[in-house]
């Protein structure tokens, strides 16, 4: 008998989807109601996204040790462990968060530039040459033929995970809609929030669904 191949896109709700499809409805009751400080630098949101992205490691190691008999595919899973723990460091601010803050104003508490703390002369030369490898690690083990019959990509974690991109980078960091305004750092990090967790669940999904999702 012939093994079911997976469509390239899928419109399946999952589990983890009905999640993201959650956070996406309570975006803007949670923007509106939540209080600002909800929102800060190194606050509740903030700290439940890096939790995620901690997570998404996790899972990158876990779908990798599912796959140990395909090296390629199992290697772009081990070099994305990097990919999370990049974003994670990003969010944590490269450790900043973890200093006493200078000043506390309107936008929540400031915590000292990078070239303040001791060791920050060495954080962009190791970030830029992590970065390099971690490219050049998932480049040398991409492989499209192999790829295309294990992806099967949840659709609307897709469409949520630009949507939510697009209104946290380009709508309310920016404060685009005036009226928001006031709002803008709870809906901008909640928006990021659904962001990584759609990342979460489109990895779940990826990496695990092994059976005939058409």
């Amino acid at each position: 008998m012939p093994t079911p191949t997976k469509k390239l896109v899928t419109w399946r709700v999952f589990p983890s989807t009905w999640v993201s499809l959650l956070l996406a409805v309570m975006l803007f009751p949670a923007g509106l109601f939540l209080p600002g400080w909800w929102g800060w630098e190194n606050g509740p949101i903030e700290n439940t996204q890096v939790v995620i992205l901690i997570a998404g490691a996790i899972l990158s190691w876990l779908v990798a040790r599912q796959n140990y008999d395909d090296r390629q595919f199992r290697n772009l899973w081990l070099w994305s462990i990097l990919v999370w723990l990049l974003m994670a460091g990003r969010e944590l601010s490269w450790g900043r968060v973890f200093f006493d803050p200078v000043s506390t104003g309107p936008e929540g508490p400031m915590f000292p530039s990078i070239r303040a703390v001791w060791y920050g002369q060495y954080v962009y030369p190791i970030l830029t040459v992590v970065f390099i490898v971690t490219l050049i690690g998932l480049w040398r083990n991409f492989n499209w033929a192999n790829m295309k019959q294990r992806l099967s990509i949840p659709a609307i974690d897709g469409i949520l995970l630009i949507v939510a991109a697009i209104a946290s980078q380009l709508i309310f960091e920016r404060n685009l809609i005036l009226v928001l305004h006031p709002y803008s750092q709870v809906l901008e990090e909640w928006s990021e929030l659904m962001v990584y967790w759609c990342m979460i669940s489109m990895a779940f999904v990826i990496g695990f669904k092994k059976e005939d999702l058409s």
